[in-house]
């Protein structure tokens, strides 16, 4: 079962998953479209509002279990019952499962200035999202007590910069340049990230699932390659023939994971930035269609 099915995340997973699994795929589906993608790939929709504390339309019992629902920091303290309590009712309920992957977020790290952050360093809340990062904090702790309780093996990953070409941060900023709008980056600080493009979150969230452990198993999942807002755009004004504009005014403080557990666990990344960021705009015609002609070939 994949929550969140919808989303740019959950929905190419649950994709990819439905290629060989029977695939319950769990969202709102305020999109029709989305619903007829999943099921196009033979995945069973299944409409589901995770504030609802009434499971009876979820499948009784699955093999694993893909928590990727989430409400971003806008939402506001809604997010404390999506974000939060949605995953302590999902882990009760699938508590005989095989493994349970819960996905958490870099921004729930306390600042440590200009390093890559560890699964070891202490939670804090990520200016701009406070409410945001809270609710992701309590749903850890949640997690890993309920994990023990229930003897539910659980992984907790913690997402940095996942894009591909339906969206995320790095394919936003991709947008702007291609547009002529200036890209907002922090002041002061390298805007240092380490972005995750489609085809390697899909295959690590998959590959969470098989290190998945009672009292649960925490690792970023980030790309092995890191580099700055300013160098990956750079990259598609290259590509573009465009020179990116950049203006100091985020109020964000930039993150980037440590990849060395999720190296060792799952693999390094295998997309490198530049042909993730090629391949975004290869697919602008779905964003950005007077722009397409402008894209070469790949790279050898």
């Amino acid at each position: 079962m994949v929550t969140g099915a919808s989303g740019l995340v959950a929905l190419p997973v649950a994709v990819e998953l439905a290629k060989d699994n029977e695939v319950f795929a769990v969202a709102r589906y305020s999109d029709p479209e989305q619903k007829r993608l999943v099921e196009a790939a033979g995945a069973q929709a299944v409409t589901f509002d995770m504030a609802s504390e009434d499971l009876s339309p979820l499948p009784g019992a699955v093999d694993v279990v893909i928590n990727y629902a989430v409400l971003p920091p806008s939402h506001g303290n809604l997010a404390y019952e999506v974000n939060t309590a949605a995953t302590g009712r999902l882990a009760r309920h699938y508590r005989d499962c095989e493994a349970f992957v819960h996905g958490s977020t870099g921004s729930l790290y306390e600042y440590q200035g200009e390093r890559p952050l560890r699964e070891d360093d202490p939670y804090g809340l990520h200016s701009a999202g406070e409410n945001y990062a809270a609710s992701k904090i309590g749903a850890e702790y949640l997690l890993k007590h309920l994990s023990v309780d229930y003897e539910l093996p659980v992984t907790i990953v913690r997402i940095f910069s996942f894009y591909g070409p339906r969206g995320g941060g790095v394919t936003q900023r991709v947008d702007q340049v291609a547009h002529g709008e200036p890209v907002s980056v922090y002041p002061g600080v390298r805007n240092v990230h380490t972005p995750l493009y489609e085809d390697d979150y899909v295959e690590k969230t998959i590959a969470a699932a098989g290190i998945a452990k009672v009292g649960a198993e925490i690792v970023n999942l980030a790309g092995s390659e890191a580099l700055t807002t300013q160098e990956y755009c750079q990259m598609a004004g290259e590509i573009l023939g465009k020179e990116p504009i950049f203006v100091e005014n985020s109020t964000s403080w930039p993150i980037w994971g440590d990849t060395t557990k999720m190296e060792k666990l799952l693999g390094p990344s295998k997309v490198s930035v530049r042909e993730g960021i090629r391949r975004v705009l290869e697919a602008t015609d779905q964003r950005l269609p007077n722009l397409h002609h402008v894209i070469g070939q790949p790279d050898d």
